[in-house]
């Protein structure tokens, strides 16, 4: 009888055993096919070229990740207004946005020190320009900053023409603008008109603007080489891109993730001051191609032209933020 038992006690155990294995396997297997999906957003279109970084972080989040995250593209402004993003972010609709300060400036005032930054994202790092923005962020927008997408310092914007001019001068001529281009162009004498990229088109073809400011490389994206003549080579400001993601979605991550999108970060800065390098020098032998004549001032023309971009706009960010302008300049600008 007591054989028996003990043979009986011995199966229940082995069921017993057998059903918490079956258990743990079950459930890691579930915890597997569960991966984290985060979603994101860009301000332009997916094949314009300020668009890439987003996609070598989602490219790198799936090959270093291997499907424990899974960044989820959900479009362009088609999805949200490029200056609604920030917002939608900030609230949680979204987890994760390739940012351009330019389109949030509201919300993070000092987020325009981007565009004064005269060092590389890897100097920012170095130097603790990075740590004031992403403490700025934190503190003013409550999203996380990822990635100092700067590119190539000093390299992210241009004037284009459809009129030849010999100074740096632009009395009498009315120049496409978003925020970027506004203190060059008013400081060069020149009428701003704010218009969206995707209206440039018909609006210089039809004369209704005399040229445009955009960004180094894309131009040839909406076809604005078809209606352009001129490249005012004298490039100003730097990429005012980042990688932002929402505070609350980062914090609740696992710690091994969240180091791990640290690291990812880095590396995005890496491979996009690369790639501007490379796609920047193809920009201009393509725009050449094209018929576009390239126009460039005396010493004395280009300091004042770059004058023209970047005092008033640093006057202006020291009035309204003078302790973290000071800082910025000091660690970058």
């Amino acid at each position: 009888m007591n054989t028996k038992k003990s043979r009986l006690n011995k199966f229940n155990t082995a069921i017993i055993v057998g059903m918490f294995s079956f258990l743990a396997l079950t459930t890691s297997a579930s915890s597997e096919a569960k991966p984290i999906v985060l979603k994101g957003i860009t301000p332009w279109t997916k094949t314009y070229a300020s668009s890439e970084p987003f996609f070598m972080f989602q490219r790198l989040i799936e090959e270093r990740l291997k499907g424990k995250v899974i960044l989820k593209y959900l479009g362009g402004p088609e999805v949200a207004p490029s200056f609604e993003q920030f917002e939608a972010l900030r609230n949680g609709v979204v987890d994760v946005i390739l940012g351009a300060a330019a389109y949030y400036t509201g919300q993070v005032p000092e987020a325009s020190g981007m565009l004064l930054a005269r060092k590389s994202s890897k100097e920012q790092r170095k130097s603790g320009y990075y740590d004031v923005m992403r403490k700025v962020h934190l503190d003013k927008g409550g999203v996380i900053y990822l990635s100092s997408l700067t590119g190539e310092p000093n390299k992210g914007f241009r004037l284009y023409l459809n009129k030849k001019i010999d100074k740096p001068d632009l009395s009498g001529l009315k120049i496409r603008v978003s925020p970027v281009y506004v203190p060059l162009v008013k400081g060069l004498g020149g009428t701003p008109i704010n218009m969206k990229m995707s209206e440039v088109y018909t609006a210089m073809e039809r004369g209704v603007v005399d040229g445009f400011g955009a960004t180094y490389v894309g131009i040839m994206d909406f076809a604005l080489h078809e209606v352009t003549k001129y490249v005012v080579d004298i490039p100003f400001y730097s990429k005012d891109n980042s990688i932002l993601m929402n505070a609350k979605a980062f914090k609740s991550l696992p710690d091994d993730i969240r180091k791990e999108l640290e690291k990812i970060a880095v590396e995005v800065e890496n491979q996009q001051a690369v790639f501007l390098t490379e796609k920047n020098g193809k920009e201009d032998a393509k725009i050449k191609k094209a018929g576009l004549k390239f126009i460039r001032f005396d010493k004395s023309g280009t300091k004042k032209y770059l004058g023209a971009a970047y005092n008033s706009r640093w006057d202006k960010f020291l009035k309204k933020s003078p302790e973290i302008g000071l800082k910025l300049r000091k660690l970058g600008g």
